[in-house]
């Protein structure tokens, strides 16, 4: 379940874990959350990489649809007596990225022009010494410093985290200073700050391999901010939150996000779960 892997593990657990996974030296890495083998070839070559999903099933990643077992469905109620069902069940790393594509596509081009958004498992690969410079090669590719915002999907201890990056498009040293990263969290408890040095390297690495002329310094001291956004109520919604993090933020994004403006729309009643739920059902058929 999400808040049991999100945790910390116990000094037993951290050991039995390490002999199970080593994110370093492995020529792949098991998100444990997801029963999914992560083969960062595989996503840019023709290979086939045989895995399993959480439901047991033994697929193909990145060659075609995982299948799925029985789904689960939940109904909320809400007032008016209006109810809603849909799946109750996790996201692994290729339905979430099957759906951020589709969220991608209902957008213009028009509108997209100043966004870029990362594959789902790009910052978990980045920091497994195997793939790192694979990893950095491809978002070098991305041209993110000629966007207004990207979205980074973070899955690690099998939760989903969203990073923003804000105007990386911007010289460090401009005058209006709205240069920043959004962290948002649908499980807050949990602490996503444990993140932040993570995400640093990241941001440092993503620096030097765009040859910017920007000093390790002046990185270092672009904020991280983490507004009060709606939580989960439960262990498996995380990637559904931030598949609708995704797609509130591309329509109503600021064209110039301001810290004077921060947090605009992200606040703890940003919207609904029956908005949610509806998302969710529109994304499945």
């Amino acid at each position: 379940m999400c808040v049991q892997y999100c945790l910390f593990p116990s000094k037993k657990e951290e050991n039995r874990d390490h002999k199970r996974v080593d994110f370093a030296n492995q020529e792949g890495e098991i998100d444990s959350r997801h029963g999914t083998k992560i083969a960062a070839d595989a996503h840019h070559k023709n290979k086939t990489k045989t895995v399993k999903d959480v439901t047991g099933s033994v697929s193909s990643i990145f060659s075609f649809p995982v299948p799925r077992g029985p789904r689960t469905k939940i109904k909320r109620k809400f007032k008016g007596n209006k109810t809603l069902a849909r799946s109750k069940e996790e996201l692994n790393s290729e339905v979430f990225d099957n759906y951020l594509a589709k969220v991608w596509e209902s957008f213009s081009e028009d509108r997209k022009r100043s966004f870029a958004y990362m594959d789902g498992l790009w910052f978990s690969l980045y920091r497994g010494a195997s793939y790192k410079d694979k990893v950095l090669s491809w978002i070098d590719k991305k041209n993110i410093f000629t966007k207004a915002y990207v979205f980074v999907p973070i899955v690690l201890w099998g939760h989903w985290n969203l990073l923003i990056f804000c105007h990386f498009d911007e010289n460090l040293q401009s005058a209006t200073g709205s240069r920043c990263m959004l962290l948002l969290d649908s499980l807050e408890k949990i602490g996503p700050r444990r993140l932040e040095p993570d995400i640093r390297k990241f941001v440092q690495d993503i620096y030097k391999v765009g040859n910017r002329p920007e000093t390790k310094d002046l990185i270092s001291r672009i904020p991280l901010l983490v507004p009060k956004v709606p939580q989960q109520k439960d262990d498996t919604d995380c990637g559904n939150f931030v598949l609708y993090f995704i797609k509130l933020f591309l329509e109503f994004a600021p064209e110039n996000f301001s810290m004077e403006g921060y947090p605009y729309f992200m606040k703890k009643d940003w919207f609904t779960f029956e908005d949610l739920d509806r998302f969710c059902e529109n994304l499945v058929r």
